[in-house]
């Protein structure tokens, strides 16, 4: 299965969906072909992940088409769309929705980008729009990453706790994806 994940936010840079994103492409590529349509420039690579990127430095009025046509170009071989919730993608992603038939499935995994959501009309009806164009929301998170940290023992137990916590969330994903395609 061909899958496109969008996404405001990548390592190197920190915060929101960044690292959840980056996971879930590698594991994600362990059994399907994964490209990543973002924004920045210098992503973390990962094996057997591509990766289009979409400088943030533009204006909003050229940054948004452009991401629009980079994920349309990407989109055209997808079987399904997993998009990373935030503005900048949810209405490209929403825009794309209404011509194509491909499956949309939209992750609510950003909690700050929730928070703006509530404060803003135009956010809500943007999110709004992605949801309801989207074959399916998802709002589960896996567990995050526990710190190894120094002169400390090695946290085997929430190691542990993490793996199955992917695995868990990666059967949902998969379920999801079978029943939209």
């Amino acid at each position: 299965m061909k899958i496109v994940i969008t996404t405001p936010i990548y390592p190197p840079e920190m915060g929101g969906p960044a690292v959840y994103v980056k996971e879930l492409a590698g594991r994600l590529a362990e059994k399907h072909s994964v490209s990543v349509v973002m924004y920045g420039r210098l992503p973390e690579k990962v094996q057997g992940v591509s990766f289009v990127c979409v400088k943030k430095d533009r204006p909003l009025f050229l940054r948004l088409p452009a991401f629009l046509f980079s994920f349309l170009k990407e989109a055209k071989k997808a079987d399904i769309i997993f998009s990373e919730n935030g503005a900048s993608i949810e209405l490209p992603v929403g825009i794309f929705s209404l011509f194509s038939k491909k499956p949309v499935i939209f992750h609510k995994g950003d909690k700050l980008a929730e928070k703006r959501v509530e404060k803003s009309s135009l956010l809500r009806w943007i999110e709004s729009f992605a949801s309801k164009r989207a074959k399916n929301v998802v709002e589960d998170v896996p567990l995050k990453r526990p710190e190894i940290l120094p002169f400390e023992p090695e946290p085997k137990e929430a190691f542990e706790k993490y793996e199955v916590s992917w695995k868990e969330h990666l059967n949902k994903l998969e379920e999801i994806f079978k029943d939209a395609k």
